[in-house]
């Protein structure tokens, strides 16, 4: 009966993400309007609807409203997006269907933390790094972004961990306790006056998992500041340590999960199970950055930012052990300027992007957990470099166009100190060749809160370097990159008295060389380009502002939902004697449907209640194996009050999976012997609460 009414009420309307900025005090509610919006978009921060390229907003009141243990509820709002959770800190990130290759991480996404680049110059990013604490807004550009970002074809990510905030000060404190052994303690300093900005903030948390062997522990510190050293001037600094450690479960066949879907991956004579061969990640991440803005003057301005980071990681894994010391650095620059000619305003921007990164790489065997004896050792050296421009037009009568083009270089050097099975060393190096990446896009606004966008990008994504040189040493020089077109209109903007606030978007994606994944016998993950993909799409989203009145004793309710519609299909793709031209696209569900009811009411009293319909997703490239399609709901109620002029209290309760399905929230797509499914937790709860002082 609940998912039948869940079900019919999604159905009544396609809801969209706001923008309402309410502060602590739960009696104030204000919405932005679409024109008052801004986004980073491709690099010029701009109004919303003046932007001609699908984008979504995650404010930070959003990606707190669930557990905030994990981004992957709040992401999962947004249509075209779809972050899955394998197992407690592994995350996927899938842009479009981007997460084709990426067995674990996120990969073909381009992630910016404080106008960092924050995934390696090969493509890869480690995003379970990041605690949801480091989230201040978030932005999601979806489609090639090539133009201003460089390779990638799924999208871009642009974070920053400092919400816009006006002069004061907040210490705060935070526990939340929940099922399977959660633990999470939090505490944050914060200073906002007129001329700086500044946080620091610290968090911890731990649990032992709904499976067997899926124990999560990360302890986080962050220190951002923003300076203005004068009127022309500011320095902003950012500082990230993370010391990450979580279990790997393994997948299960569809006979284990279905007879225990707690346990972890059983061995067998071949190789061991997760738990005796201790499978896991144990990661320390140190990451600076600093970023400059000097204005000369009205015109003309300069953004330079340049960082450093350094990462142990160690591995073990069912047939392995890798232990990895890595260090990178790079900076990006940009020159904006701005001029006039009539009724034309226009913005000229000119920049670079390089990093550089070095990865000394052992692999050993694994002997019960613990590191046995060398198979090989490399040094792996990879470089990259963007040069962009871009045009930004504002025309007369509502038009605004942006043009832009990209040149990229990409280089991989592997050295391989040591080779056990060759009895050999050898070094061999692959440089892609540069490629031109253009994008064109136009707006036309119809109205003050009404626009419709067109535009067309290019996306250029070579092989990562753990594509290139897999965990079991094999080196695949002949991998290509990826490279396709994006076709895209949409509609943005307010309507019925700026009651519903809209966003459509329908897209054509054409994708060659697209690489895909499959599991040799060992359970290797290894790599391949296929012929083509079809790729459309239809992306549906809009929010109702049932009540907007802080006077009132509901002083606010929303209700937002988001639908996704892709059809993805290969084009072109044959496999020794199997031919996939049709079918789906691996790991793509064709239907999504999130829905969001957020309520605010004078007293303090608020809840969050959301509802995810994912259909069915193809677990292999020859569409035999299908995960089911599931009915999710999440639950989160609290309340915040005043204890005084300047203490603040809130507590809060929660629950996920209401309605105890069974399903796997992250798939092993091409997996050999049909371990296919990482099994998710079943109904559980956390409560929880904050409390802070606020000058």
């Amino acid at each position: 009966m609940i998912r039948r009414i869940l079900i019919t009420f999604s159905f009544t309307l396609l809801f969209y993400k706001v923008y309402p900025q309410i502060t602590s005090d739960s009696s104030y509610v204000r919405t932005e309007t679409l024109d008052e919006v801004t986004v980073i978009g491709y690099d010029t921060e701009q109004k919303l609807l003046e932007t001609p390229v699908a984008v979504s907003v995650l404010p930070s009141q959003e990606i707190r409203a669930y557990d905030e243990t994990s981004l992957v509820p709040a992401m999962n709002t947004l249509p075209g997006v779809r972050m899955e959770q394998r197992a407690p800190g592994s995350y996927r990130i899938a842009i479009r269907g981007s997460a084709l290759r990426a067995p674990f991480g996120v990969r073909n996404v381009k992630v910016y933390w404080n106008d960092i680049p924050f995934t390696d110059p090969s493509g890869s990013t480690a995003f379970n790094l990041l605690d949801i604490s480091n989230f201040g807004t978030l932005e999601v550009i979806k489609g090639p972004a090539g133009s201003v970002y460089g390779a990638g074809t799924g999208g871009v990510v642009n974070i920053r961990s400092l919400p816009t905030k006006s002069e004061g000060s907040l210490v705060e404190l935070g526990t939340i306790v929940g099922s399977f052994g959660l633990r999470r303690y939090t505490a944050s300093v914060e200073q906002f006056s007129a001329k700086s900005r500044w946080a620091i903030r610290y968090a911890h948390q731990q649990a032992e998992g709904y499976r067997d062997h899926t124990a999560l522990k990360r302890d986080m510190l962050e220190l951002r500041g923003e300076f203005d050293i004068s009127e022309q001037n500011t320095f902003s600094a950012s500082f990230l340590y993370s010391d990450l450690f979580y279990e790997i479960p393994g997948g299960l066949t569809l006979e284990q999960f279905q007879e225990n879907p707690r346990q972890a991956r059983p061995g067998n004579q071949f190789v061991m199970g997760s738990e005796d061969a201790n499978a896991s990640i144990d990661q320390e991440y140190v990451l600076i950055g600093l970023t400059n803005e000097y204005r000369w003057n009205e015109k003309l301005k300069n953004q330079t930012t340049i960082y450093g980071n350094f990462s142990s990681f160690e591995n073990p894994f069912n047939f392995d052990y890798k232990r990895d010391s890595r260090q990178g650095g790079g900076g990006r620059t940009r020159f904006y300027y701005d001029h006039a000619l009539g009724a034309v305003e226009a913005r000229y921007t000119v920049g670079a992007e390089f990093q550089t990164a070095t990865n000394v790489a052992r692999n050993f065997g694994n002997r019960m957990g613990q590191p046995d004896t060398l198979n090989f050792d490399d040094e792996l050296r990879t470089r990259q470099a963007i040069f962009f421009a871009k045009a930004d037009f504002t025309l007369p009568k509502g038009f605004f166009i942006t043009a832009g083009l990209s040149r990229n270089w990409l280089n991989y050097d592997i050295n391989r100190l040591v080779d056990v099975a060759l009895n050999s060393s050898y070094q061999v190096e692959r440089s892609f060749d540069p490629v031109w990446i253009p994008h064109l896009g136009m707006t036309k606004q119809l109205n003050s809160q009404l626009a419709i966008r067109g535009d067309v990008s290019l996306g250029f994504s070579p092989p990562t370097i753990e594509e290139v040189r897999t965990n079991e040493g094999s080196i695949n020089l002949d991998l290509e990159p990826e490279r396709g077109i994006n076709y895209e209109l949409g509609l943005r903007g307010l309507i019925l008295n700026n009651r519903i606030q809209l966003d459509a978007s329908a897209f054509y994606f054409q994708l060659s060389e697209t690489i895909v994944q499959r599991e040799s016998e060992r359970g290797t993950v290894l790599f391949t380009n296929t012929g083509s993909t079809n790729q459309t799409g239809l992306e549906l989203a809009a929010t109702w502002f049932v009540i907007q009145n802080p006077q009132q004793t509901i002083s606010s309710l929303e209700i937002q939902s988001a639908y996704t519609r892709h059809d993805f299909t290969f084009d072109s793709y044959q496999k020794e004697d199997e031919d996939f031209s049709g079918n789906q696209l691996t790991g793509v569900a064709p239907h999504i449907w999130v829905t969001t009811l957020r309520l605010q009411t004078r007293p303090g009293f608020y809840a969050n209640i959301s509802y995810n319909f994912t259909d069915e997703i193809p677990l292999n490239d020859a569409n035999t194996v299908y995960a089911d399609a599931y009915h999710l709901v999440q639950a989160k109620m609290g309340y915040r009050t005043a204890l005084n002029s300047n203490w603040q209290l809130e507590i809060f309760a929660g629950a996920d999976n209401l309605l105890n399905q069974t399903y796997s929230l992250g798939n092993d797509i091409n997996a050999f012997g049909g371990r296919y499914y990482q099994p998710a937790p079943t109904r559980n709860y956390y409560a929880g609460f904050k409390i802070g002082r606020k000058n």
